[in-house]
């Protein structure tokens, strides 16, 4: 089995823009910059042969995930699913495909390799709230129509049961831990 992973990632620039009453321009940038780094190690370090994808419409993302060793998909559509669905398209057919957030500090291999070995079709790791999806493992690319956003876990909890596929829903504090707004800085300098 070949694992393909994709990390859609805004520019630096625009990033974070929940967290600009606390937090600079720069700083922003910044945070960015060493959550996708983060994530990157690990997701390189947890499959010797995975494939790992940075999803970005932005040509400095693009360049700092290449020199972590990182495949670069160029977003062909805007917006957070249509450039996912698109980049896909460019996956393996056959094999399954984990997309995961680009803003998990405390993300570490021992998450990844709970969702790669749970015996689903469609794998959910939750976020801290019970309703996002932080990384989404399917069996294979267009499994099921992509839902981020709002609610997204039940909604792809729906699409997979419709569709007839086992679905499981992990919970484990390195993937549902994302920063999103100033109260989450807390978890991320612990996890620094």
């Amino acid at each position: 089995m070949t694992l393909s992973i994709l990390i859609p990632a805004r520019s630096f620039a625009q990033g974070k823009s929940r967290l600009a009453q606390v937090l600079g321009p720069r700083d922003r940038a910044a945070l960015c910059r060493q959550l996708l780094g983060h994530v990157l190690a690990v997701a390189r370090d947890v499959t010797p042969d995975a494939a790992v994808h940075v999803v970005s419409a932005c040509p400095e993302v693009r360049g700092f995930a290449t020199e972590r060793g990182a495949r670069v998909l160029a977003e062909r559509e805007p917006g957070h699913v249509p450039a996912l669905t698109a980049a896909m398209q460019a996956l393996p057919i056959d094999q399954p495909v984990l997309i995961l957030s680009a803003d998990l500090p405390m993300l570490a291999a021992a998450d990844l390799h709970a969702m790669v070995q749970e015996p689903a079709d469609v794998v959910i790791a939750t976020d801290r709230e019970g309703q996002g999806t932080n990384a989404l493992l399917l069996k294979r690319p267009g499994l099921i129509p992509l839902r981020f956003g709002p609610e997204s876990c039940a909604a792809h909890v729906g699409e997979a049961e419709r569709a007839g596929y086992r679905v499981s829903i992990v919970r484990r504090p390195g993937l549902a831990d994302d920063v999103d707004l100033p109260e989450h800085l807390q978890i991320f300098s612990v996890g620094a």
